[in-house]
């Protein structure tokens, strides 16, 4: 009797754990992290700064859907506030990249440049734009300014910081001295007498070197010549080792963002971004150019 007893009870002592075991909770499988092609090489913004990017994409979308996909990668990994932009060919493309994006809003160049059109992005969360100061400046200089200038007003919410955009693309090539020198001499003039004592922040695809000290070897110089007005806040860059520079098939640095002393209090960190380091396809599919960006706190 003993026996069949003991036997019952571990009878019921195994069910009862196998009742046990049956209750537990499955754990959930780990999600999986799709992985952004340029996270080995870029670092992703900081939401207590404010980050601004130039970049001169090329005749943008110049392979179609797949710069599009890879842009949009590239925008999402950087995660700045603002990015400026160069040679945006299409509308329609432009249009593209902005419906994939989520949480941004653009601006397109209010005339046809086609296909030097410029044209700006802003993450909503973190920046508002006034469009009653947005327009186009100098338009009546094709000398000077082929590509005219493409200013906007924006506040940054979390800094709280106002300033004027004006986004360039100057002539290109050794034929274009001369009109870069009287660009960036008109550039001032107009800062001067327009923004006098706004921020405002200067930058895009310049064309030329900033490195030169004397005005034969500068075509900005009258910005350079003038520290406590204007500040290249790349200038450690152009002077460094050509290996961080924006247009490395030169090689050259030729992109840059110019601010006015109202910011300089504000200046934390410039670089070239590196994207062609994790995408081997860049030079083909994106840019010739890299990204700059200026951090400010």
């Amino acid at each position: 009797m003993k026996k069949i007893i003991k036997r019952v009870f571990i009878i019921l002592l195994i069910g009862a754990n196998v009742f046990q075991q049956s209750c537990k909770k499955i754990p959930e499988p780990a999600p999986h992290v799709v992985k952004n092609m340029f996270d080995d090489c870029i670092s992703t913004g900081d939401k207590l700064s404010f980050e601004i990017v130039t970049i001169n994409l090329q005749g943008f979308p110049k392979a179609g859907s797949t710069t599009v996909t890879v842009v949009k990668d590239l925008i999402n990994r950087i995660n700045p506030d603002v990015i400026a932009l160069q040679e945006v060919s299409s509308e329609a493309g432009f249009n593209t990249l902005l419906s994939s994006l989520s949480g941004w809003e653009g601006r397109f160049y209010p005339i046809n440049n086609s296909p030097w059109n410029l044209a700006y992005l802003f993450k909503t969360s973190e920046i508002t734009i006034d469009d009653s100061k947005t327009k186009v400046i100098l338009s009546g200089d094709s000398y000077a300014f082929p590509r005219p200038p493409f200013e906007v007003f924006f506040t940054h919410k979390t800094l709280n910081i106002s300033a004027y955009l004006i986004n360039v693309h100057l002539k290109c090539c050794t034929d274009g001295v001369a009109q870069r020198t009287d660009a960036s001499k008109k550039l001032d003039n107009y800062i001067k007498t327009t923004r006098p004592s706004d921020p405002v922040i200067v930058l895009g695809d310049f064309n030329d070197a900033i490195g030169g000290s004397t005005p034969s070897t500068n075509v900005f110089y009258n910005f350079v010549s003038a520290p406590s007005e204007y500040l290249f806040a790349d200038m450690n860059i152009a002077k460094g080792n050509q290996l961080g520079w924006s247009y490395p098939s030169y090689p050259s640095h030729i992109d840059h963002i110019l601010i006015t002393n109202e910011l300089f209090g504000n200046i934390d960190t410039t670089m070239v971004l590196k994207p062609d380091k994790c995408y081997q396809l860049y030079w083909n599919n994106v840019s010739d150019h890299r990204p700059v960006e200026l951090i400010l706190k």
